[in-house]
């Protein structure tokens, strides 16, 4: 039974991570409930999240491939309504 052994410096916080993502905190929680990045947990419990950086950029490009590209919303002018006058 082999394990995988992090280098301890390469291991990131929340705090890091979203820093490099320019997001939030929260979103990084959010992400990772969703299990949309993997974690390692350190402690008892819930212990504490790290993250490798190997994880991160292979969430950067999974979201890089899966990129939609975005049409721009045409404005709809109101529709007039015409009233007569006698």
């Amino acid at each position: 039974m082999t394990t995988e052994q992090s280098n301890p410096d390469s291991l990131l916080t929340v705090a890091d991570v979203a820093k490099w993502l320019c997001v939030s905190s929260s979103l990084i929680y959010q992400l990772v409930e969703a299990g949309k990045i993997p974690v390692l947990r350190i402690g008892n419990g819930r212990g504490a999240i790290r993250f490798r950086s190997e994880d991160i950029q292979s969430y950067l490009d999974e979201c890089r491939s899966q990129q939609i590209p975005v049409q721009p919303q045409r404005k709809t002018r109101p529709q007039l309504k015409h009233i007569q006058l006698e």
